[in-house]
């Protein structure tokens, strides 16, 4: 195409002509497509690093429980906390399913929750674990909250695919106007391998819960191996 729109220009002009208009639109394109690709990639690991603190206080808490065999609803509490990363860990492996699961495991974060705040004790050498307790609740619930919208949202809204199937289209046409050489052969070839590669990993990076490269749930499954083997203990 780019081949016959040019054919009427000397063969100077034309490549002058198309040099100037796909340096002028590379260098758009490269700078919206760096600064997508990083903010998919902060966005990616911002939610492994969400993940990563999701176990730090679930297993937080199940350590606090389980060191605190005089505190009546102990037991029970390291019962919900394990329903609950078995919950989280499932929403993780089935994204299809985050609704229906969610139900359930903001339940029994609800729960986790309202039983520690109901087995507060009064000696001062339990209080600041009870604090602690629950300051760690309410941050995994803040967590869960956000886990949760970045399930059903995307971080990369269509205007950005438009604008980058449309230059990518603009630059590919420009491509043409060269002559067949293997250089500019492989420069095409180099060219499309790159923009197809960068909008692959900007789709999988702006979608972490989805996809083939998800987050993983072996970090929560991992846990609750930790937390059975605690309990096998006592």
């Amino acid at each position: 195409l780019g081949s016959k729109a040019f054919s009427h220009f000397k063969v100077s002009d034309t490549k002058e002509m198309a040099g100037l208009a796909g340096l002028r639109v590379s260098a758009i394109f490269g700078i919206a497509a760096g600064l997508i690709f990083s903010g998919s990639h902060t966005h990616y690991v911002e939610a492994k690093k969400d993940l990563l603190e999701e176990v730090r206080l679930v297993g937080t808490l199940y350590v606090f429980t389980l060191n605190s065999p005089e505190r009546p609803k102990s037991r029970l509490v390291r019962e919900k906390l394990m329903q609950y990363a078995r919950g989280s860990a499932a929403a993780l492996d089935q994204p299809e399913n985050a609704d229906r699961l969610a139900v359930s495991t903001n339940g029994i974060l609800l729960d986790v929750c309202n039983l520690i705040a109901s087995d507060s004790e009064k000696p001062a050498a339990t209080s600041w674990l009870h604090a602690q307790m629950l300051n760690d609740c309410s941050k995994l619930v803040d967590l869960q909250g956000k886990k949760r919208v970045g399930m059903l949202s995307n971080n990369i809204e269509t205007p950005f695919w438009i604008f980058f199937l449309i230059s990518l289209g603009f630059l590919a046409f420009l491509l043409g106007v060269f002559e067949r050489q293997p250089l500019n052969l492989l420069f095409s070839a180099l060219f499309y391998f790159a923009a197809g590669a960068t909008a692959i990993l900007i789709y999988w990076m702006s979608n972490p819960y989805h996809g083939p490269d998800r987050i993983s749930s072996a970090p929560l499954a991992e846990l609750m191996t930790r937390m059975h083997s605690l309990d096998s203990r006592r």
